[in-house]
């Protein structure tokens, strides 16, 4: 099955809820080979060829290269304590429809996206009906204090995609990953999962 064997995404589905805070189905939980191919996978039924997309600067190397493998065009936004920059990425890209971020543990500087920029963006993408893309490839490991909830679980999942990995809890070797994808974007993501 192109989604996904159905045990474990409702496993997924129910350890990301508890852990998370990510609000879902196993439904809207899509298998994948990794981090690295859900973000193709999403950025090629999501993205426009030529349109612009926000990424943080600096950056996962692996996520600039889906978004220009989707044929994207990445705009780096700089990162500070708090996060991306939503205000300085509104003046860099306001047509953006796209945008990927680490909010967990932002890589490589590994800070950790602050409330008031979380909110920032959410109200970003619901006045542009735009997408966030939440990759959290390692939220499992903190120095201290609890996890901090998820973007998608702020947004109630309607326009931040979830993006986990079992490669840092498990094995890279394992090629383990999933979305959890709002109901209207499964389908298209199953369609191109199934041609991959």
């Amino acid at each position: 099955d192109a989604i996904g064997d159905a045990l474990l995404r409702r496993a997924i589905a129910e350890y990301v809820s508890l852990a998370r805070g990510v609000r879902c189905s196993p439904e809207q939980v899509v298998i994948t080979a990794g981090a690295q191919h859900a973000m193709d996978l999403l950025l090629r039924v999501i993205g426009r060829p030529g349109e612009q997309a926000w990424i943080e600067d600096p950056c996962f190397p692996g996520a600039l290269a889906a978004l220009r493998g989707a044929g994207l065009q990445p705009v780096p936004v700089p990162v500070d304590d708090d996060g991306i920059d939503v205000d300085r990425a509104r003046r860099l890209a306001g047509e953006a429809r796209v945008a990927l971020v680490c909010p967990s543990k932002q890589f490589p500087l590994g800070h950790v996206m602050a409330l008031h920029r979380r909110l920032a963006l959410i109200e970003w993408a619901r006045e542009r009906k735009a997408w966030v893309i939440e990759d959290d490839y390692d939220s499992e490991y903190r120095f201290s204090g609890k996890t901090i909830p998820s973007l998608q679980g702020l947004d109630g999942g309607e326009f931040v995609i979830y993006v986990g990995t079992f490669s840092k809890v498990l094995f890279p070797g394992l090629r383990l990953g999933f979305i959890v994808a709002p109901p209207i974007l499964v389908d298209p993501i199953v369609a191109v999962r199934t041609l991959a």
